[in-house]
């Protein structure tokens, strides 16, 4: 028997290490910072709201990278982007 939707859906661990750098309103812009910051070879994980799948593109989306490249990550948002301390 299958598990209820309510069950299934859990968000994925982050990885240990990793810190927030960013809070992107929406889907659209967290996915250009996530683009800007692979684009610059930082890696990214994009921090979804837990009911992502059923809201579609709405709620605050976490942009997360390595704590090694953390400043360098925060540095290159805040040339395209109003970066706020909210992480």
């Amino acid at each position: 028997m299958k598990k209820p939707w309510w069950k299934r859906s859990k968000a994925p661990e982050v990885p240990g290490g990793w810190v927030e750098v960013a809070v992107a309103p929406d889907q659209m812009v967290a996915g250009m910072l996530e683009g800007a910051l692979k684009e610059k070879g930082i890696p990214v994980i994009v921090d979804r709201p837990g009911a992502f799948a059923y809201t579609g593109s709405g709620g605050v989306h976490g942009i997360l990278v390595p704590g090694d490249r953390e400043e360098e990550a925060r540095s290159l948002l805040a040339e395209i982007w109003d970066v706020t301390e909210e992480a």
